[in-house]
């Protein structure tokens, strides 16, 4: 699962691991590794997200498509 994160450097909304987010290293520095490979250092979280990041929606899947199972024919 990953949290949209939007870094102040570029403006961009990343997709951050939530396991990078409880990470120790990286709460003690405060910047996050996204699965695009960008490291973030978070805007404010009351500020609106930036535009997405081309290279993490690539790398994210489309919302709605995992965990849905067909059902089977009777």
């Amino acid at each position: 699962m990953t949290v949209a994160v939007t870094c102040r450097l570029d403006s961009r909304s990343h997709a951050v691991p939530d396991t990078e987010l409880t990470r120790t290293a990286a709460a003690d520095t405060g910047r996050y590794q996204a699965i695009c490979g960008h490291v973030v250092s978070p805007a404010s979280l009351v500020a609106p997200d930036g535009k997405p990041c081309d290279a993490c929606s690539v790398a994210t899947p489309a919302a709605g498509t995992r965990g849905r199972r067909r059902r089977r024919p009777a």
